[in-house]
């Protein structure tokens, strides 16, 4: 009987496997891209227009991280130049997704849903996470923004007159709202 001895070579190697993750955020307005109010009747002019249905943006976010939403505005023109103040447009925010305010995100600041009312000007903060957070989907987070145009409430925080007294020159008046999606640092 031969026995031979067994050589037994081994080697290792190593894989280095890795995953690098970055926040991904994706704002969409699914409804109500252009707003159209029509000022037509001395009622309109002196008491502004609103309405419960319409007037009316839905938007949602997808987002993988906690965030924020700021809504900002340009000047209302119209093709001479003409400019209508701002100010005359206010909104409200309210939940629209299975998210809840005060639990997942505030709205304007608070725990109210639909929002107080806010007038359109400078860059405001919308929407901030809190509490559980808002990272998900866009079924938790989807929104409604309600617009109206020259009414009381929009007045009370604008201080600007009724429309009426404003001397606005008649003509179709144009600006641009912007939503901007955020992470929250």
């Amino acid at each position: 009987m031969c026995i031979s001895p067994g050589i037994i070579l081994s080697q290792t190697d190593d894989i280095q496997v890795s995953a690098a993750f970055s926040s991904s955020i994706d704002l969409t307005v699914t409804s109500g891209a252009n707003i159209n109010f029509v000022v037509a009747t001395l009622g309109e002019y002196t008491g502004g227009v609103s309405s419960p249905y319409n007037y009316i943006s839905d938007f949602e976010v997808n987002s993988s991280v906690d965030f924020k939403v700021d809504i900002s505005s340009t000047n209302f023109t119209d093709a001479a130049g003409n400019i209508l103040n701002v100010g005359n447009f206010g909104y409200r925010i309210s939940d629209n997704g299975t998210y809840a305010v005060g639990a997942n995100h505030l709205l304007l600041g608070d725990v109210n849903s639909p929002s107080a009312i806010a007038v359109l000007g400078p860059n405001t903060e919308i929407i901030t996470a809190t509490g559980s957070g808002n990272a998900g989907p866009a079924s938790a987070n989807a929104f409604r923004l309600q617009f109206e145009l020259g009414t009381p409430a929009v007045r009370a925080l604008s201080g600007l007159p009724e429309l009426l007294n404003q001397n606005i020159v008649p003509g179709t008046y144009t600006g641009v709202v912007t939503l901007t999606a955020s992470a929250m640092p």
